[in-house]
């Protein structure tokens, strides 16, 4: 009887000490402060037939503006558009929405934008041509002068350009 009772007894310590550690876990995660936020506060990429719009916009006016500027791009195609802009009042800001639409409008397959809280990259194609170059002072007017913008060639595009250089 001895063994048994002792056997349960140590199971119940054991059983005890995991509820303690999962509880202490649990209150660890609440306690401390969450992450600031890696993800990308606004996105916009141009594939295939589409346009997708992601991220956060503090406005209708500014979801309208960029969702009417993808669907003028495709031609009136708004189907084709994909829109998953959320409207917080806490997003960045864009300082010249017409601006971006206007980029949008420019773009071409392959394009990518990202902005996040310091700056905004926009990958392309060729980054010395004279859409480039529009497309530069566009997004430098969309999200103003405080933020830095650079535009980046795409991975693809560089391959291709080495390649045919050799």
């Amino acid at each position: 009887m001895k063994p048994q009772r002792l056997f349960i007894r140590r199971v119940g310590v054991v059983a005890m000490l995991c509820t303690c550690l999962i509880a202490l876990l649990v209150a660890w995660r609440f306690a401390s402060p969450e992450p600031p936020a890696a993800s990308t506060a606004l996105e916009i990429r141009w594939h295939g037939n589409g346009i997708v719009l992601q991220g956060k916009v503090k406005d209708a006016a500014t979801q309208h503006a960029l969702a009417d500027g993808a669907a003028a791009r495709l031609g009136g195609e708004a189907d084709q558009v994909v829109d998953w802009l959320d409207i917080e009042p806490t997003a960045l800001p864009v300082a010249d929405a017409a601006a971006l639409a206007e980029l949008i409008r420019l773009g071409d397959e392959g394009w990518h934008l990202q902005r996040r809280p310091g700056d905004a990259r926009l990958a392309l194609q060729s980054t010395s041509d004279a859409r480039s170059a529009r497309a530069h002072t566009l997004l430098q007017r969309a999200f103003g002068p405080g933020v830095a913008v650079e535009l980046v060639p795409l991975h693809w595009e560089a391959v291709n350009e080495s390649i045919a250089s050799e």
